[in-house]
């Protein structure tokens, strides 16, 4: 079993549908998905979600407490990306088009749960991009939401 996290707001947070209702990229998009397409981002490891919420935050949003929620699931139910298959550039700004619509093929095309993509806040990294409107979607299993909070030093 692979597990990917999800870090959220205690707003957005009181349950795990809520967590995982992929609300927040319906309404804005993200770099996987455009807006009006369904996604829920989980990074591979704690850390990996950390730095993912950590570059979109403002320098006082660190001390808010946060939520924190594992979702495991079979290898079975991925797809992986191949980096070769992406632009070189796949992580700049001016992509962003392009991208999306590798996201939201996937997700119309129902093709499985997680797609694992490669990480623009730490190269190297992968994220798993989770479709909350997938039939497979309760194959996962959902760990208990619990508080998480960044160190105080990360300000230094």
């Amino acid at each position: 079993m692979l597990t990917g996290w999800r870090i959220a707001a205690p707003d957005y947070s009181s349950s795990v549908k809520e967590m995982l209702s992929g609300e927040g990229a319906f309404l804005f998009g993200g770099r996987w998905n455009s807006k009006g397409t369904r996604v829920v981002y989980l990074g591979t490891s704690l850390a990996q979600a950390s730095m993912e919420l950590l570059v979109h935050l403002g320098r006082n949003d660190v001390l808010k407490t946060y939520k924190k929620l594992s979702v495991a699931f079979d290898e079975s139910l991925m797809q992986h990306i191949d980096l070769t298959d992406l632009p070189g550039d796949w992580a700049s700004p001016s992509m962003t088009a392009s991208v999306q619509r590798v996201g939201d093929t996937w997700v119309a095309g129902e093709a499985s749960l997680i797609l694992q993509v490669p990480s623009a806040a730490v190269v190297g990294e992968y994220n798993y991009l989770f479709n909350p409107e997938h039939p497979d979607a309760d194959k996962a299993i959902y760990g208990v939401i619990t508080p998480y909070g960044f160190d105080p030093r990360i300000l230094k």
